[in-house]
């Protein structure tokens, strides 16, 4: 009883973050991803993080927040939040192109400069992750496609080389690999889906080749319930997964597509059905449905595409001097921001609460 109305309390907490304009018009997900947001709320650590991988996964959860155009810097655990978590590894993820792209998508979501994020420029890392020879950012397809989506996020051009490299890293079969190797075979999901938001951020057309194979290859990886599997065949199986069918819904949105429309339906399933089957009554996802547990990873993951945002989630384009707010999405009204400290002290309580129910 106690636990039931520690989530009862904080889904509140989490629907008095988001905009009551941004609620009515998000979709007929909206219920779901709240839901799911009260469940990542409860798992905050002290130090203002999210379970999964380090800070990779927290920027997730930043993602999943930001998704629903709630405001990171308002999600307290002891005072810290997640946006202050990832100043604190900010040097940390400056190491990988990877990382520091995605940090820089999270720190733009939370209406920060990534120049001077945590003491540390990250674009200024990303910078140095790149080779004008080969037009590649990092070292692997993932951190090329995040760097060229933080590039976007912030209003930066992205190199021509960078967008030729990736569309000659295309497999045959119209996908991408992880490793970005172009060999006949190594295509996935999860790297299809990021390079497709890559390019239209780059400003690809929908309608070129590369766009059009990479989907007409996601066509033959959806399973007969709807969803996606990370590859066929995969180490990890075939079965619907729901970080691949949430990354496939973004790309499927951000190339002008109908996640739900006629093409994208396998027995009167789409690929939002397939997720939604795979949430649990906790809010939380499923990683497979065969695979017991919650799994926060695939539940950040399924937020983001249950409102149907593809990557990057904000746009704002960096000024000089440095315009940025201190706190808050660009654009909010007074009332929003007045209201992210009532909501950062509610979700104080509400843990505090939970805290002393496991005692």
């Amino acid at each position: 009883m106690r636990t039931s109305r520690f989530l009862m309390a904080l889904a509140l907490v989490v629907y008095a973050i988001v905009p009551v304009a941004t609620v009515q018009a998000a979709g007929p997900y909206r219920g779901a991803a709240l839901g799911s947001l009260a469940w990542v709320a409860a798992q905050q650590q002290p130090d203002g993080s999210f379970p999964g991988f380090g800070p990779g996964s927290t920027a997730d959860a930043v993602f999943a927040i930001c998704a629903v155009d709630g405001d990171p810097n308002g999600f307290l655990r002891e005072g810290n939040s997640p946006i202050s978590y990832l100043g604190q590894h900010a040097a940390e993820v400056a190491a990988s192109a990877g990382s520091a792209a995605k940090t820089i998508l999270a720190a733009v979501c939370a209406g920060k400069d990534p120049r001077a994020f945590g003491g540390v420029d990250l674009l200024a890392a990303l910078d140095k992750s790149y080779d004008p020879a080969s037009g590649h950012y990092g070292t692997d397809l993932a951190g090329h496609a995040f760097a060229m989506l933080a590039l976007a996020s912030v209003g930066r051009p992205i190199p021509d080389p960078a967008v030729r490299w990736l569309k000659q890293a295309q497999t045959p079969e119209g996908g991408w690999s992880w490793s970005g190797d172009p060999a006949p075979g190594g295509a996935d999901t999860n790297s299809t889906a990021l390079a497709i938001q890559a390019l239209i951020a780059a400003g690809v057309p929908a309608g070129e080749a590369a766009i059009q194979n990479a989907l007409a290859y996601l066509h033959t990886q959806q399973n007969d319930d709807g969803g996606f599997p990370y590859q066929k065949p995969s180490p990890w199986g075939t079965d619907t997964d729901a970080n691949s069918t949430a990354y496939v819904i973004q790309a499927l949105v951000a190339a002008g597509e109908d996640p739900e429309g006629p093409s994208w339906t396998r027995n009167g399933k789409t690929p939002l059905h397939a997720l939604l089957n795979l949430q649990l009554p906790s809010g939380a996802f499923l990683w497979q449905a065969a695979v017991p547990g919650e799994n926060a990873l695939a539940t950040y993951q399924a937020i983001v595409a249950l409102m149907l945002r593809p990557f990057p989630l904000v746009h704002t384009p960096l000024a000089e001097p440095v315009l940025l707010p201190k706190t808050g999405l660009p654009g909010q009204g007074p009332a929003v921001l007045a209201g992210v400290g009532g909501v950062a002290m509610l979700l104080g309580l509400a843990l505090r609460w939970r805290a002393c129910a496991h005692r």
